[in-house]
């Protein structure tokens, strides 16, 4: 996961300096698929990968939960990455600006990211 965070971060800068190389660089489709393409690859590690992050393994999760919620936010993901050609889809017979299915996708994969703290509320707690 550490490759494919340094990958994105990448990719994301070089859709915003592209355009002072070449000025007729199409920023937002690549934009749409660098978002599409990075929520389909988070959600195959998740589901196909150990289903274990450090912070989990230090804070002594179990191992069912941290399986349970790596699938959760593998599906999430995946649910992002549709968000795209739902979006234009639709698109397609309402009109909208579609400016907003990229607005979603960063959200959305803020949002999944951030269920990865869930799996942290309860073990800190004890059971009277």
């Amino acid at each position: 996961m550490n490759k494919l965070n340094f990958a994105l971060s990448i990719g994301l800068l070089a859709v915003v300096l592209a355009p002072y190389w070449w000025e007729d660089f199409p920023s937002m489709a690549v934009l749409y698929a660098l978002m599409t393409a990075s929520s389909v690859l988070y959600g195959l590690g998740c589901l196909r990968g150990p289903g274990n992050a450090y912070l989990w393994q230090q804070r002594k999760v179990p191992e069912a939960v941290q399986r349970l919620w790596a699938r959760r936010m593998g599906v999430g993901y995946l649910l992002n990455a549709a968000l795209c050609p739902l979006g234009w889809l639709l698109a397609a017979f309402v009109s909208f600006d579609t400016d907003f299915i990229l607005l979603a996708q960063i959200v959305g994969l803020l949002l999944v990211s951030l269920l990865g703290v869930a799996p942290l509320l309860n073990t800190g707690k004890t059971s009277a």
